[in-house]
């Protein structure tokens, strides 16, 4: 706030006292006023300074007292000409009166057409400070409701990305379980197995999903402590090829996302074959992007009825984080595989 008053006062002063300066100089370029008194000259100066600076300070405590900062930028132009006729007939016959009584020590003389000339030239003068304080005043709460809604968007976004991550969780657990239930009375000691290496998974993915980010090395720790579970439970059914550029292994990506894709790949795809299939994860660097890619056995049509919520989720995380600059998409590379693409972008 006291920057803003220093800035205000600062360009009071500078602009009064280049206009006065402007003054000075057409009326000592005029040859007519070579016999002019300088102590009058100067004396009439600072009056018309002062003026200037009381009367524009006067008109912007009413402009504010008058509610008028609050309406649109159109709607105040022709209250603020008003107002800058009235304020300028009054700073004529203020500077008249100072000029002729005070200063030159004589009786005032009203004279239509030179009072109606420098009400005009006053007036224009008010209105061209209104204006300019109007703008400023409407540029400056332009760009601080700018930066309002930038943070409120901000902590939205911040909100609904916690509660998509939340979501995570309880799904990926809900499946895990499941994986393990149907181990229980098949194989008791593949359980029990499963059991710890689904604590192992859940204490990881506890500590990542705090995150906003984190590096893709990180995220592929999981997804292969993810994919061991998954293999006992489906044993020959499920084979796993890597393709990973290790130049991707710092890039950062959020917290779960290509596990949500493998598990998607594995539930919705490869599970629903009696023979099982093959998941290919590729990650490697496109231009300024870190395309993934996971492919499996199966059919797009299947997959797409019934995963949505990893869909979803994801496509809704990545417009939350990246906006339009990341992608994901399904596709049906052959008839018999299906491919999940992210791309997002390096930062």
């Amino acid at each position: 706030m006291i920057q803003k008053k220093l800035i205000y006062w600062a360009f009071q002063v500078a602009g009064w006292s280049a206009y006065v300066t402007l003054i000075g100089i057409l009326i000592g370029l005029n040859p007519e006023n070579g016999n002019i008194n300088e102590t009058q000259f100067y004396l009439n100066l600072s009056s018309i300074f002062i003026i200037g600076i009381g009367l524009s300070q006067l008109f912007r405590f009413v402009l504010i007292k008058l509610g008028w900062l609050e309406l649109k930028f159109l709607s105040v132009i022709p209250r603020a000409i008003a107002l800058a006729v009235v304020f300028g007939t009054a700073a004529h016959f203020l500077q008249s009166f100072t000029s002729d009584v005070l200063i030159a020590k004589t009786s005032y003389f009203f004279e239509w057409g030179d009072a109606i000339q420098k009400i005009i030239n006053w007036s224009v003068l008010f209105t061209l400070w209104s204006l300019v304080y109007f703008l400023v005043h409407f540029i400056t709460n332009y760009r601080q409701e700018e930066i309002k809604n930038l943070k409120w968007e901000a902590a939205k976004n911040e909100i609904e990305l916690n509660q998509l991550k939340s979501q995570l969780n309880p799904h990926f657990i809900f499946n895990a379980m499941n994986s393990i239930r149907a181990l229980i009375s098949e194989n008791p000691n593949s359980a029990k197995d499963a059991v710890t290496k689904l604590s192992n998974i859940l204490r990881n993915s506890l500590l990542l999903n705090r995150k906003r980010f984190i590096s893709l090395q990180d995220e592929l720790e999981l997804v292969k402590d993810y994919i061991s579970l998954e293999k006992i439970r489906y044993e020959d059914r499920l084979t796993v090829v890597y393709e990973i550029d290790e130049n991707c292994l710092p890039i950062n990506v959020p917290p779960l996302m290509i596990q949500t894709i493998v598990e998607n790949a594995i539930k919705h795809g490869i599970s629903k074959l009696p023979k099982g299939g093959e998941l290919h994860l590729k990650a490697k660097i496109e231009s300024n992007f870190l395309a993934v890619e996971v492919t499996n056995t199966g059919n797009l049509s299947n997959k797409l009825s019934s995963s949505g919520f990893g869909i979803e989720n994801t496509n809704h995380r990545l417009e939350i984080l990246y906006g339009k600059e990341a992608s994901f998409m399904l596709t049906q590379k052959n008839e018999n595989i299906v491919a999940a693409i992210l791309k997002i972008p390096l930062t």
